[in-house]
């Protein structure tokens, strides 16, 4: 006989699945522990999306409704894990009068953000290779749009801001989120990067020689950065190092990025 849907063994894992690759947040609910009488034992799982089970069941009624408020409580402070202890007669007002925990694991989803300071020859080509990662690029960039060579094209894969002071826009930006520096000026390279190594990005990246890494090092240093904050920088970017055409640059550093992305998917 053919085992309903939420019964199936793994059917729940492409539930999971389904919903990453739709990048829609939601959490896992597992029942770990029963003790006395209850709607379902150990290992009865559900996943909780916009406020409702979409897949699977841990028994209905006011125990479904606890558990989809505080998974989606969950998501919103940001916490992977927790633990929910359900009384079933006091909290959810079941007459079986046992006591459920309940496991709920968040998965948020958040659509990767790559950030790249500069919107030149190279930021262009890599901007618009977005589709490929995955990932929201924003392009951030003080000059005029009639003043960046390539123009930008009118439909484009990626968001460009342009303002006059790029390196404030860091202090918006997620935790997680991956920063490249490449401007038009070394000068501001350096304000940039220097802001961003105040904040702990998931990825830092700055284009560039080793001869132009040991000299933004050296001025880093001199501004009182550690040695420890300046390892987070990673100069040259790019998995290559063979080539100086924008679009190779650009395959390289994607390729790169890709990695950490993959990683980061993965946690």
């Amino acid at each position: 006989m053919t085992q309903p849907a939420e019964d199936r063994p793994r059917d729940w894992i492409e539930a999971l699945a389904r919903l990453r690759d739709a990048r829609t947040p939601c959490a896992l609910v597992v029942v770990t522990r029963l003790v006395g009488s209850g709607p379902r034992e150990p290992g009865a799982r559900m996943v909780v999306a916009e406020g409702r089970p979409v897949h699977g069941t841990i028994g209905g009624g006011k125990l479904e409704q606890l558990a989809c408020e505080h998974a989606m409580s969950q998501l919103a402070r940001g916490v992977a894990v927790e633990a929910l202890e359900v009384p079933l007669s006091d909290a959810a007002g079941q007459c079986c009068g046992g006591k459920v925990t309940l496991h709920i694991e968040a998965y948020p989803w958040r659509t990767p953000q790559v950030v790249i300071f500069g919107a030149g020859h190279v930021a262009q080509a890599l901007a618009g290779l977005a589709p490929w990662l995955g990932a929201e690029v924003t392009l951030i960039d003080p000059r005029n749009a009639a003043e960046l060579v390539p123009v930008p094209p009118a439909h484009k894969p990626w968001k460009l801001l342009l303002v006059d002071a790029p390196e404030a826009e860091l202090e918006h930006l997620p935790g997680d989120s991956l920063v490249l520096v490449m401007t038009h000026s070394h000068a501001l390279d350096l304000d940039v990067l220097a802001r961003a190594l105040t904040r702990d990005f998931r990825y830092l990246g700055l284009i560039g020689s080793e001869r132009k890494w040991s000299k933004f090092r050296a001025r880093l240093l001199a501004r009182g950065f550690s040695e420890a904050q300046l390892a987070r920088v990673r100069c040259p970017i790019g998995l290559t190092k063979h080539s100086k055409e924008p679009n190779a640059i650009a395959l390289s550093v994607a390729a790169e990025l890709s990695d950490v992305l993959a990683l980061e998917r993965l946690a």
